[in-house]
């Protein structure tokens, strides 16, 4: 049986430095620690400072997917050591999706576990990182190897450190919202299209509310099924292939590629063979397409190297017994999880992205 989330709590606030504050007054930690990147350190930080009365332990972790590491993690627990954390202390994680994965997980194993509280600075981190519980590093040259689920003791959601993100960052969290629209609700999708061609390059803090409903959509599919057994594999739309794609450029070092931009892709892989398998409208499956490759350009994966890329796929944490597994539609909010594709869909699909 699935387990359900305890005592779990995303605060939306216009009001950083009080509700912070207020968590803090309400509980009586020993001592407070900081885990940041060099980014955040300059530019978000100094949106929470005040809070803080003295000087706190601040760990800055340099950016970049390659430091979500074991090196990393016994960095961040030897700076705990060295600065005398016990059982009862607090690490706050200011940052985007690698900083509350790597801190969860650091928090979450130090002396068998302390609290953490996690404040997501991208879009990316506050629409997806933000919910679930998830923590982890990456291993082997593998996303999120290694980690385990536990849960934040608060996380606080202020789309004011949104106007820090260069355009690339916002549209990786972006895809997350579409992911979240297609698999949950037509109109929401509807929405989103609205934001990005009204508002995208005048306004973009006019996706506050857009946000909210993309929490929402998570907690939807997490809040029974904590530890992905279940329904909550339908968030995995988009990852199968993303995964692979992130891997494949790490691995060869072509291109750097966002996690949201390699989502994008997966979705429109999982979409192509969703025609195949699920009968998904052709209409649909364009429009979307076509969306995508104006909001994220294209990618190419060399033929050659299909069967290289089917193998990265292998590693995907749903597979079973090297069973390909996916989330593909029928229609637009209506998904089917643990769908087994085989090597010619894999390659079908990549030929088609290529092929835009």
């Amino acid at each position: 049986m699935s387990k359900k989330i305890i005592n779990y709590d995303i605060i939306h606030t216009e009001e950083i430095i009080t509700d912070l504050s207020k968590f803090i007054n309400e509980n009586s930690y020993s001592k407070i620690y900081l885990l940041t990147d060099n980014n955040c350190i300059e530019k978000c930080f100094p949106k929470i400072k005040d809070v803080f009365i003295n000087n706190i332990p601040i760990y800055v972790l340099q950016e970049g997917e390659e430091n979500k590491s074991v090196n990393s993690l016994r960095e961040i627990w030897n700076f705990l050591i060295k600065n005398a954390a016990d059982r009862n202390s607090l690490l706050i994680n200011l940052g985007g999706g690698i900083v509350t994965d790597i801190g969860g997980f650091a928090a979450s194993t130090f002396k068998r576990g302390i609290d953490f509280v996690n404040i997501p600075t991208t879009l990316l981190s506050q629409v997806d990182a933000s919910v679930g519980g998830k923590t982890g590093v990456n291993f082997g040259g593998f996303k999120n190897e290694i980690g385990i689920f536990n849960q934040a003791k608060k996380v606080f959601i202020y789309s004011n450190f949104l106007e820090t993100l260069k355009e690339d960052e916002f549209l990786s969290g972006f895809a997350e919202m579409i992911k979240h629209a297609l698999i949950f609700d037509e109109s929401y999708f509807e929405e989103l299209k609205s934001f990005y061609f009204r508002f995208f390059k005048s306004d973009k803090m006019k996706i506050s509310n857009l946000i909210k409903k993309s929490v929402e959509v998570k907690e939807h599919f997490v809040k029974n099924d904590i530890t992905d057994k279940g329904i909550r594999q339908t968030l995995n739309f988009g990852h199968t292939f993303g995964h692979a794609f992130e891997s494949y450029f790490q691995k060869n070092k072509i291109r750097k590629i966002k996690h949201g931009d390699a989502v994008a892709f997966g979705m429109i892989c999982e979409l192509f063979i969703s025609q195949k398998i699920l009968n998904f409208p052709f209409s649909d499956f364009y429009s979307i397409a076509n969306l995508i490759k104006e909001i994220y350009g294209s990618i190419r994966i060399i033929e050659d190297d299909f069967e290289m890329f089917f193998n990265l796929m292998l590693h995907d944490k749903k597979n079973v017994s090297q069973e390909i597994r996916c989330v593909l539609l029928q229609e637009i909010a209506k998904p089917k999880f643990n769908v087994t594709i085989n090597k010619n869909y894999v390659f079908e699909g990549l030929k088609f992205l290529n092929s835009i």
